[in-house]
């Protein structure tokens, strides 16, 4: 960094808004990345309100759709009112949705959670479900029409009498509950209604207390930021008219990405966990499971947080570099089977659930403007969409003698390629789920590791009082300074821009990202 860049970076630091900066020349344009106070947004700026109102909103939304048509004669156990398909718009599918809880449930069983808290728990989907294989369950929700349908279906099923407390309080809300006292937190598909990341921070900081050593925090069924132009791509490219323009489906896409309403998290968000809480032994990021082809087994992710130190469950193995291998299935059962008693690992498999959806962004992003939508939906057609099905490898652990398997998203591509781990289960303990040092993300993957839902106008405020406080402390920067807030300081200027449709990967060489702690205060 040269001397003037060095300067204004400081100079910005003095500012109360600012946490910390970095600044790159580019051309004539000063470049500022800009990590944001978050208490100065809250309080000066007005984000804490907010925020308010967008929980206020949400509460709303649930609580109408338990008091709509039908609400009433919702399966038990399956009440889905207001899970509605991106696509269609229309609801999902009640098969697609059986499978996505029973999936969940599949994977809560299989960490034996003995005491559980669930936050955000809606109309008991899980809990129902749950609460017979534990020795307490605490459920709550902050919506009460909610709570109220849950209520209504417990006195259905007798034999759940007296096996679930329900508490009506929102999810940051930890008051009254002992320290260490439970042993699995649950927070599934709650975390794309939160009003921004600080909010789930103070989240996860209760849970911390509340969980004791040895147990886990389950944060299930997340939308992923990495994959949010490609989700983007998919719902719009499904929803353009054949005759729609190139140059217009773009449009439409950015404008999908800039208006999101919902938070999308990077799984680096939950990796850097561990510096702000030591408690946080390690954390997994895995694809959700399922057969089904829809929104949530294609974009989304479970995060698990491991709380206080855990046993030696490290499991050593190299990864093979799977990004080039043109095979399928069979190619990695010769490959395991060659290593027979050896734990093997493979990375950047190509993720066929999303390969048509991929290769329309890349198609898009050379298409000429004069191009259709249907032109492109027929290229993309035609050519063939390589990749195995993360559920189709998961099963085949079946056909490989002896072996588990385990998959990792945690390298953060925006491809949506994944790693898998090929364990022999001589070398794991009953029901255990290894330590394994799954590749990790490009420092650049840390630069931005959240959307901003609903604070365009907060965060346009801080930009222009940053510029002022620039121009007036250092006038030689007038009309050259280009300010953008990220969640790291990059260690290069090149890193993509919010809202980029590009997919292919980052070759920007980055030696490190300085990587902003999230605040445990929020």
């Amino acid at each position: 960094m040269c001397d003037e860049e060095a300067r204004i970076a400081e100079t910005l630091r003095g500012h109360p808004g600012a946490r910390d900066a970095a600044v790159f020349a580019d051309g004539d344009i000063i470049r500022i990345f800009v990590v944001p106070d978050d208490g100065y947004l809250d309080d000066e700026l007005g984000r804490k309100a907010a925020s308010e109102l967008v929980l206020q909103k949400w509460r709303k939304t649930f609580d109408l759709s338990q008091l709509a048509k039908g609400a009433e004669s919702a399966t038990v156990g399956l009440n889905t009112l207001g899970w509605n398909s991106s696509y269609t718009l229309q609801p999902i599918p009640e098969e697609e949705m059986r499978e996505w809880v029973e999936r969940s449930v599949e994977n809560i069983l299989s960490v034996s959670p003995c005491r559980v808290y669930e936050a955000g728990c809606g109309t008991g989907m899980l809990a129902l479900r749950l609460a017979p294989h534990c020795e307490r369950y605490t459920a709550s929700d902050f919506a009460p029409a909610v709570l109220s349908r849950f209520r209504a279906q417990l006195v259905t099923l007798p034999a759940l009498d007296g096996r679930i407390e329900i508490l009506e309080r929102r999810a940051d809300d930890f008051a009254g509950l002992e320290r260490n006292c439970f042993d699995t937190f649950l927070l599934n598909s709650v975390t794309q209604h939160f009003p921004n990341l600080s909010y789930l921070t103070k989240v996860i900081a209760g849970a911390v207390g509340v969980v004791k050593p040895g147990g886990r925090l389950l944060i299930g069924d997340i939308r992923s930021l990495q994959l949010l132009p490609v989700f983007a791509c998919s719902v719009e490219a499904f929803q353009a008219a054949p005759e729609t323009g190139l140059d217009e489906l773009r449009a439409r896409i950015r404008r999908r990405i800039e208006r999101e309403t919902q938070l999308v998290i990077s799984p680096a968000y939950f990796l850097a966990l561990r510096s702000a809480f030591p408690a946080i032994s390690r954390v997994e990021i895995v694809p959700l499971r399922g057969r089904a082809r829809n929104e949530m087994t294609h974009f989304r992710y479970d995060a698990i947080l491991h709380v206080g130190a855990a046993e030696d469950d490290s499991i050593a193995m190299e990864f093979t570099d799977w990004s080039e291998a043109q095979g399928g299935l069979d190619e990695i059962r010769s490959f395991a089977c060659s290593h027979p008693g050896q734990a093997i690992g493979i990375e950047a498999i190509r993720n066929a659930r999303i390969a048509g959806d991929v290769r329309t962004l890349v198609s898009l992003e050379n298409g000429a403007a004069d191009c259709s939508v249907k032109q492109l939906r027929e290229e993309v057609r035609t050519s063939a969409a390589q990749g195995i099905d993360p559920q189709a490898l998961l099963d085949m652990q079946d056909e490989i003698r002896d072996c588990a398997i385990f998959l990792s998203w945690a390298a953060c591509r925006r491809d949506g390629s994944y790693d898998a781990a090929i364990v022999p289960r001589s070398m794991l303990r009953e029901g255990q789920r290894p330590a394994i040092d799954w590749p990790r993300p490009d420092a650049a993957e840390f630069v931005r590791i959240a959307t901003a839902p609903g604070q365009q106008a907060v965060r346009k405020e801080l930009e222009d009082r940053l510029t002022a406080y620039c121009v007036q402390n250092l006038p030689a920067t007038a009309g050259r300074i280009a300010i953008e807030l990220v969640d790291a300081l990059p260690r290069a200027a090149d890193v993509l821009a919010p809202g980029d449709l590009r997919i292919r990967r980052h070759h920007a060489r980055l030696d490190g990202a300085s990587v902003a702690r999230p605040s445990p205060q929020g």
